[in-house]
């Protein structure tokens, strides 16, 4: 936090709304509605506007076009020589959007990804106005991860289940999260990103350890609990099961030749044994619990899951 700290600024925050293109995934901000927020704010929106992304936080700036091309010169002078500067660099110019007084403010899908705004999980989102030049766009949880990471230590596990960071493989949350089943069956080495708990895993010596810190991370921050329950659903469907909020069915194709977790035993018994324990320890019980039991009433009723498996699945919310 020491880099960031000297690099804040102080603003007037503003909550904002967001239009998504359902087509293009293309995010747009109302010129009108933003204009009426504030004096400094009609300023900035209502002429020509850059958009880029800031290169030491997860969020989008907006630049007057004064100030972008005073910027731009700046940028441009950065030493090609220093490592740090061509990250800046690469950062703001490449992603740099030009955007003339007479068009619509458009975020791009990629540079509403890099930022953290464009997901699922329907994170408010927040305007800093500093000046009638210059703001940021920023993801609520993005900030409320500040603010965390200012008390507890953000390491591995958490970054990488954030999508800031990837494992020990070079592989993101969403790259695994898009793998097909069969690499889901034969890779063993990734399942405990996505599910930690808090013992060393035999497996996998490179894999993370649920710590005190980790936990905290998943007790108060709302988004890191969504990105398991996506890693969850992937790992439901992988099964053959889908979940519409606590509540687990089978899928119509669910059989024991396709689903081999069905069968008496198996590796994939042991990753169920995980993701219980890892939702119980991540502060989601209810759905630890909700997990636990779909797994044993479908294993008993559509397989031949054995009694000492299930004593492991109901071993796995113990404290």
């Amino acid at each position: 936090m020491e880099n960031r700290t000297s690099l804040w600024k102080t603003g007037c925050f503003y909550p904002v709304m967001v239009l998504k293109d359902s087509q293009s995934g293309d995010l747009y901000l109302n010129r009108e509605t933003l204009s009426r927020l504030s004096s400094e704010l009609k300023a900035l929106v209502t002429g020509g506007i850059t958009i880029t992304v800031s290169p030491d936080w997860r969020a989008l700036k907006l630049y007057s076009k004064i100030r972008w091309d005073a910027l731009h010169q700046d940028l441009e002078r950065l030493p090609n020589d220093n490592l740090d500067a061509r990250r800046v660099q690469r950062l703001m110019l490449g992603h740099a959007a030009l955007i003339k007084a007479t068009e619509p403010l458009t975020i791009e899908p990629p540079v509403a990804h890099y930022a953290g705004l464009a997901n699922d999980y329907g994170s408010p989102l927040w305007l800093i106005v500093f000046d009638k030049d210059h703001a940021e766009l920023w993801a609520e949880h993005e900030l409320t991860g500040l603010v965390l990471e200012a008390q507890w230590e953000k390491g591995s596990l958490v970054a990488f289940l954030l999508g800031h960071q990837a494992d020990h493989q070079g592989r993101f949350l969403n790259d695994i999260l898009a793998l097909d089943d069969f690499w889901l069956e034969h890779t063993h080495d990734y399942i405990q990103w996505l599910f930690p708990i808090d013992t060393p895993s035999r497996a996998n010596l490179k894999a993370p350890v649920l710590s005190e810190s980790d936990g905290e991370w998943f007790r108060r921050d709302s988004f890191l609990r969504f990105q398991q329950r996506r890693a969850l659903d992937r790992m439901l469907s992988f099964c053959g099961l889908h979940r519409l909020g606590d509540i687990i069915q089978p899928c119509d194709n669910l059989h024991p030749y396709k689903h081999i977790w069905l069968k008496r035993g198996g590796h994939n018994h042991l990753r169920i044994t995980r993701m219980i324990r890892s939702l119980h320890l991540c502060h989601q019980p209810e759905l630890a619990r909700a997990v636990q039991q779909a797994f044993i009433k479908i294993g008993q009723a559509r397989g031949y899951v054995q009694p000492e498996t299930l004593a492991h699945w109901m071993a796995a919310t113990a404290r």
